[in-house]
């Protein structure tokens, strides 16, 4: 399973860099960054709060999206 950031393409829309984010957000520049590469194990309920508020996010599928693999059993809950 892959998980696929949004991100990227949220910021381009409003046209901000990451810098930018963190500074409105009060996120962390290390936190906004490794969201925005993808390289995260986890993110928290304080974070992604902020993030759709920030955007105007309805639900978190508009923030990330999960992207089964071949590999994956489906219906196996961990």
């Amino acid at each position: 399973m892959k998980v696929i950031t949004k991100l990227p393409a949220l910021m381009e829309q409003m046209g901000i860099d990451q810098k930018t984010l963190s500074a409105k957000t009060g996120l962390s520049p290390t936190t906004v960054g490794k969201i925005y590469r993808g390289h995260f194990d986890r993110i928290d309920n304080h974070t992604v709060t902020l993030l759709c508020k920030y955007f105007g996010l309805k639900t978190i599928a508009d923030l990330i999206d999960i992207e089964w693999e071949s590999d994956d059993i489906e219906g196996v809950q961990i």
